[in-house]
């Protein structure tokens, strides 16, 4: 019959990290545990608050905002203000009506202060720039997007990995403790004259081997552990187990069809990349604006005292309002050049962009045949589990009355553990695709996630 490791609290607690081997320690003692599991939605928020790459992208997000800010600023007016003192020493020679000549060095201070104000009028460069910096936000709104469900995704496969390689440990827990009560009643059997020692040395094998795989699936539970806290920012601690029986999550919307739409117009690549043409499309314009004039609305105000030998004992105020024209004629070739290295750039994104694009289509299909697949793969398991058990109970009574031999009881506990890690793996898999799915498709989001919590109960 199926072992219960827990009620075998010496070999588990070997086995266990720290922080199990005191919820094993309660759970044997037949205690309540001193604190809640590590829900996913709290996992989520903890992983929102401290993970370092999604800290990344968060501080990105602000940085990219202020490109409209900065583009638009070409296209409003610039004021400067400016003012200049000097002493000045000077040796001058003045010509006479006579003729005669009467030098003279004066000595002046000479005070400038002007206020200039430029409003541009046409300037198509500062308007491609500002439309530039309209794409540069929208780019960075979407890298922003596909780094938020990024997290989502790190989170949650952190999680249910942490999960997974929690479970296979105690299946492999189970399975070596299966082997040693086996073993157990081998050494009755032989004792009682009704057994070999070949029979012992079989079991003991698989015995052995199975406490090499129970070290191997503690490995990966730390490992699993490790990479969740980096996530998260602390120890997870005992996290929330997988409900019994299987996952049901609504899949809307239901057609391959209208999931590779969704993928066609919102997957966050597809948007990073399609806001990356736009850009790369203002910068074509912004190049060909070189061949272009400009034109600004000037206004000066002007305060001088001496500034020039000629009026060091005079002080004038002069305000000055016009229009200022600049038309460029030529550069050498290099407007030329710098338009058709933007337009091959171009070129190159949208043919990045069709990549990304096929590139998300293809992985919604595999996602929504995984989904499916891995719903199928659950209920085969699940039976397959189901017959394992009984056939193992089936072999263990044919072994009593000599139809079978021992190797057959081994070889059918091999099948019924196979069987429940199987399951366990499709119950995983099942959810990851849903959760990828729906990342594909550029609508995960914490109601998605949320979903997903509900398949999970509680830890007690």
């Amino acid at each position: 019959m199926p072992s219960q490791p827990l009620r075998r609290s010496a070999p588990l607690n070997r086995c266990l990290p720290r922080p199990s081997r005191i919820a094993a320690a309660l759970l044997a003692a037949g205690l309540a545990l001193p604190a809640h599991a590590l829900d996913l939605m709290s996992a989520y928020r903890a992983a929102v608050d401290n993970d370092p790459t999604f800290q990344g992208v968060r501080f990105e997000k602000v940085a990219g905002d202020e490109y409209e800010a900065i583009g638009r600023a070409g296209l409003l007016p610039t004021a400067g203000l400016s003012y200049n003192y000097s002493k000045n020493e000077a040796d001058r020679t003045i010509t006479l009506a006579n003729g005669n000549r009467q030098n003279d060095a004066p000595q002046y201070d000479s005070r400038v202060m002007t206020l200039s104000v430029r409003q541009p009028l046409f300037n198509l460069d500062a308007w491609q720039r500002y439309k530039g910096g309209q794409a540069q936000v929208s780019y960075s709104d979407a890298r922003f997007s596909g780094g938020a469900q990024d997290l989502i995704v790190r989170l949650a496969t952190a999680y249910l990995e942490t999960l997974l390689a929690e479970d296979q440990l105690r299946l492999a827990i189970a399975q070596r403790d299966a082997y040693q009560e086996n073993q157990q009643a081998n050494q009755r059997m032989l004792d009682l004259g009704a057994g070999t020692r070949t029979d012992m040395l079989e079991t003991r094998a698989r015995f052995e081997l199975g406490q090499a795989q129970v070290v191997e699936a503690q490995n990966q539970v730390d490992n699993r552990r490790n990479e969740l806290a980096v996530i998260i920012g602390r120890d997870p601690g005992v996290l929330d187990s997988l409900a019994s029986g299987l996952p049901e999550l609504p899949l809307a919307p239901a057609s391959l069809a209208e999931w590779e739409r969704l993928a066609r117009e919102r997957n966050p690549e597809v948007r990073v990349q399609r806001h990356s043409v736009d850009y790369a499309q203002t910068e074509v314009e912004r190049n060909r604006a070189g061949h272009y004039p400009r034109v600004d609305l000037v206004a000066s105000h002007s305060r001088n005292t001496a500034d020039s030998l000629f009026t060091f004992n005079q002080q004038s105020t002069v305000n000055s309002v016009g229009v200022q024209m600049s038309v460029p004629i030529y550069n050498g070739g290099g407007v030329n050049a710098q338009t058709r290295q933007a337009a091959a750039r171009l070129a190159a994104g949208r043919a990045e962009l069709d990549a990304a694009t096929q590139k998300a289509v293809v992985e919604v299909r595999r996602q929504y045949q995984l989904l499916a697949g891995t719903r199928a793969k659950m209920e085969a398991t699940a039976q397959a589990a189901m017959s394992a058990a009984e056939a193992v109970e089936a072999t263990r009574k044919s072994v009593t009355g000599g139809q079978r031999v021992n190797l057959d009881v081994l070889t059918a506990l091999q099948q019924l553990y196979l069987a429940r890690r199987d399951l366990a793996d499709a119950r995983h898999g099942h959810l990851l695709a849903y959760l990828r799915l729906h990342a594909a498709g550029g609508v995960l989001d914490s109601d998605v996630l949320a979903r997903i919590a509900g398949a999970f109960q509680a830890t007690d």
